[in-house]
């Protein structure tokens, strides 16, 4: 569970670095994301656990994940 959201992490991590880039405007969706990786500490095996990640489209057109691949 713990790599499925390093995984998250690194992709939410990724597409906040790509918005930094030089200053052009950017057209079509744009994930953000105030949160980008999250450590459950110590989880006992069997134990089920759960963490949000609030994003949100602060681009110009719909945003679309239509895929989600855990590591």
């Amino acid at each position: 569970m713990k790599k499925i959201m390093v995984s998250i992490g690194f992709f939410i991590v990724l597409t906040v670095l790509a918005g930094h880039l030089p200053a052009q405007e950017v057209k079509g969706p744009k994930l953000a994301a105030a949160e980008i990786k999250f450590d459950f500490g110590k989880v006992l095996q069997g134990t089920q656990v759960s963490h949000v990640f609030e994003v949100r489209n602060i681009g110009n057109e719909p945003l679309i994940i239509d895929r989600v691949v855990p590591s």
